[in-house]
C-alpha cells in the first residue's frame, strides 16, 4: 500500500530519481544528482547539496512554490528538450547571492555544452497583455495542453524572484519561428523580483517578455542566438542596468532571422493595447563587429505599433546599425514624443541609423540622426566603437566598467522619468562592476 501512495503522489509531484554523481562548481565536493519530471504541486525546495536534472517540461503548478537554495545547480536534460514552467498562479523563489548563484545550465559535460542543449525557463503570471480577451497561451499552445497560459487583470501580480541567477545553454526552436527563450516572462507582474540575472549562449532570445509589468534589473544577455531584448504584447515594464553582447560566429540562421540587441513590437497588429512600451536606462550594447555574419543586425530594432523609452545608454558596434526603425508606424510614434530615445551614445559599423520602411516622419537614415542629434534629445553619435571609453569589450573577459576620461561618464537624464535610480554615467556600470563574482564568461570548461 505505500509503495501504491508513493507513485500516485509522484504523478502529482516532482519525481526524483537518484542518478550518478557530479561536481560542483568549484569543484569541490560530490554532489548526488536527482531528476525532476512532471508536475509540482506542492511547496518543494531545491536544495544545494544535489545537483537537480530537469527532465522534459517541468511544471510548477499553481498555488505551489518552487524555492532553490543559494549555490544550487539545475541541469536541463538534452535529450527531452527538458524545461522549467512556472504556471500563472505558482511562484520560484530563486535568491541566490554574489558568492552562490544559482546556476541553470546543461547537462552535458563540461567542454561538450552546446547553444540550446535544453529548453529554458518560462515564467506566466496574472498581468495585462494585449491579446484578445486578455490571455493567451505560450506559442499557441505548443508546449500542450494547458501548459503556460499567461495573461490577466492583475499589474502587481508576483510569480516569485529570481537574483542572482544563471541560465546557461538554453533555448531552443520547437518549431519554425516558435521557440523556448532562456528566460520567457509572459504576462509576469510587478510584484515579481527579477535581478543579477545572466543568460548565456541562449539558441533564441535571452530574455522575452510577453505583455507584463515586471520591472528588472542588472540582466547580462551573453553571446545568445536571436535577439537579446524582445518585447511584445504589452510589456509596460523598467528595466535599469543591462547588458547585451553579441558574438559574431553566434547568430539566428533561420530564414526570417536576424539577431538585433533589442527587438520590440506591439502585437499582432500595430494598434492592439496596451502598446508595448519597455521603459529602459542604462544599457551597454555590444555589437559583433564589422566582419560578424550577415545575419547580425542592429542593437535596437524598433517595429510595428511599439512605443519605447531608451535613454542612458551605449549602443556600439553592431554589424548594420546601432539604431532601427522598421516601421512607419514605430517611427510615427517617436516623432509625436510618444516614444523616447534620449542621452545615448551610439556608433555602427555599416551605419548608425538606419530607417528600413520610410514614412512621411523619418524618411532616411539622415532624418533619424538629425532627429536624434537634436538638444532636446541629446544623443551622441561616436566617432567609433572604442570612443564609449569602455575599459575592455573583449569577447572573453568584457569589463563594461568606464575608463577613466570616458564621454559615458556624464551626460545621463531622468527628467520626466519616475521609478529608475538616478545615476550621472550612461550605460550599465560606472566603476562598479556589478557582474563581478558571480557571472560567468566561460561556463563551457565550469565543472559542474
Amino acid at each position: 500500500m505505500k509503495s501504491l501512495k508513493f507513485l500516485i503522489l509522484a504523478l502529482f509531484t516532482a519525481s526524483v530519481v537518484v542518478t550518478s554523481c557530479s561536481k560542483d562548481e568549484e569543484g569541490g565536493e560530490t554532489k548526488a544528482p536527482e531528476t525532476l519530471s512532471g508536475q509540482i504541486t506542492s511547496n518543494t525546495t531545491l536544495t544545494s547539496d544535489k545537483v537537480w536534472v530537469l527532465q522534459g517540461y517541468v511544471r510548477v503548478m499553481s498555488g505551489a512554490t518552487l524555492t532553490i537554495q543559494p549555490g544550487t545547480v539545475i541541469k536541463g536534460d538534452k535529450a527531452s528538450n527538458a524545461a522549467l514552467i512556472v504556471e500563472r498562479g505558482a511562484r520560484i523563489n530563486a535568491v541566490g547571492t554574489a558568492e552562490r548563484p544559482i546556476v541553470f545550465t546543461s547537462n552535458q559535460e563540461a567542454g561538450q555544452r552546446n547553444v540550446g542543449d535544453w529548453s529554458g525557463v518560462v515564467i506566466c503570471g496574472k498581468a495585462p497583455i494585449n491579446q484578445t480577451g486578455g490571455e493567451a497561451q505560450y506559442e499557441n499552445g505548443i508546449l500542450g495542453t494547458d501548459v503556460a497560459k499567461y495573461g490577466g487583470t492583475d499589474a502587481t501580480d508576483n510569480s516569485g524572484t529570481l537574483k542572482f541567477v544563471r541560465i546557461e545553454y538554453a533555448g531552443i526552436a520547437i518549431q519554425q519561428d516558435r521557440e523556448i527563450n532562456s528566460l520567457t516572462l509572459a504576462g509576469v507582474g510587478s510584484g515579481t523580483t527579477i535581478e543579477n540575472v545572466q543568460a548565456s549562449y541562449g539558441g533564441d532570445d535571452a530574455f522575452e517578455f510577453f505583455g507584463g509589468t515586471v520591472n528588472c534589473k542588472n540582466l547580462i544577455a551573453y553571446r545568445c542566438t536571436d535577439d537579446d531584448f524582445d518585447f511584445e504584447f504589452g510589456y509596460v515594464g523598467r528595466i535599469q542596468f543591462a547588458v547585451s553582447i553579441k558574438d559574431p560566429n553566434i547568430y539566428d540562421a533561420s530564414s526570417s532571422g536576424a539577431s538585433n540587441g533589442i527587438e520590440s513590437d506591439n502585437g499582432s497588429t500595430v494598434s492592439d493595447v496596451p502598446a508595448n512600451k519597455p521603459m529602459l536606462s542604462n544599457f551597454t550594447f555590444i555589437g559583433p563587429g564589422a566582419n560578424a555574419n550577415a545575419k547580425h543586425n542592429a542593437g535596437v530594432l524598433f517595429r510595428k505599433g511599439t512605443r519605447f523609452v531608451l535613454r542612458n545608454s551605449i549602443i556600439i558596434d553592431h554589424l548594420k546599425s546601432a539604431f532601427e526603425l522598421a516601421t512607419v508606424e514605430a517611427g510615427d510614434r517617436l516623432f509625436a514624443g510618444e516614444s523616447e530615445f534620449k542621452n545615448n551614445l551610439v556608433w555602427g559599423n555599416q551605419a548608425t541609423y538606419k530607417v528600413s520602411t520610410a514614412g512621411a516622419n523619418f524618411a532616411d537614415a539622415t532624418a533619424l540622426s538629425n532627429f536624434a542629434g537634436l538638444a532636446a534629445n541629446a544623443n551622441t553619435t561616436l566617432a567609433n566603437a572604442a570612443a564609449a571609453g569602455i575599459t575592455s569589450t573583449n569577447l572573453t573577459s568584457p569589463n563594461l566598467t568606464l575608463a577613466t576620461g570616458s564621454v559615458a561618464k556624464t551626460g545621463a537624464s531622468f527628467t520626466g522619468l519616475t521609478g529608475f535610480e538616478t545615476v550621472a554615467y550612461r550605460g550599465a556600470m560606472d566603476t562598479n562592476n556589478w557582474a563581478s563574482g558571480w557571472a560567468n564568461w566561460n561556463p563551457n570548461n565550469t565543472a559542474y
